[in-house]
């Protein structure tokens, strides 16, 4: 009896990859390395993965225009995540790219007033918390600064005057570059590294 293959809508990126259930394990290139990986996708190979990288982080830029660069622009640790991402959703068991090769933890240096901060792991804003302000218009606990696959976001704790990201006000968790300006309250912290 042929192996089924599983329904699947084909996209042009998708398609290349695609394969029968009984392929047999893949060998996948990760920083120079091959990895023997099993599962769906056989013969999967690192431009594959990049390409459907790619093309899953630009679907969800598209739903963002104003918000996120486009790939080449995008920093190594967030393209990593993305190729983990897309290695997991197509069937790779057993083993991610996230899997071979954790994503180093990044630390993030901010400037509020003449005060440098260094953090490496998440922390909150406002009135109380690891970045304390005395400013009567920043809520107790005011904004989260949290990391994920090596990126630094920003997001507002439904605070009463909102947290504004390089002028605008944020309301949802929002990525952190170097030089991106956050406003709680009348504080301003500066990104000065991320």
């Amino acid at each position: 009896m042929a192996p089924a293959e599983v329904p699947f809508p084909v996209f042009p990126a998708v398609a290349a990859v695609h394969q029968p259930l009984s392929r047999p394990a893949a060998r996948v290139e990760v920083s120079g390395k091959h990895h023997i990986v099993p599962g769906i996708i056989g013969e999967m190979t690192s431009t594959g993965l990049e390409s459907l990288a790619r093309t899953a982080y630009e679907a969800h830029r598209g739903a963002h225009p104003d918000s996120l660069p486009p790939w080449e622009d995008v920093t190594e640790p967030e393209q990593h995540a993305w190729r983990a991402a897309v290695s997991a959703v197509a069937g790779q068991t057993g083993v991610t790219l996230a899997d071979a090769e954790p994503v180093p933890v990044q630390s993030l240096m901010v400037q509020a007033g003449d005060q440098r901060h260094s953090f490496e792991k998440d922390f909150t804003a406002g009135r109380q918390g690891a970045l304390a302000r005395g400013d009567d218009y920043a809520s107790n606990n005011h904004a989260r600064f949290q990391i994920a696959h090596g990126l630094w976001y920003v997001k507002d704790l439904g605070s009463t005057n909102g947290t504004w990201l390089n002028g605008r006000r944020i309301h949802a968790a929002q990525r952190l570059k170097k030089g991106d300006k956050i406003k709680i309250g009348h504080t301003v912290v500066t990104v000065v590294s991320a």
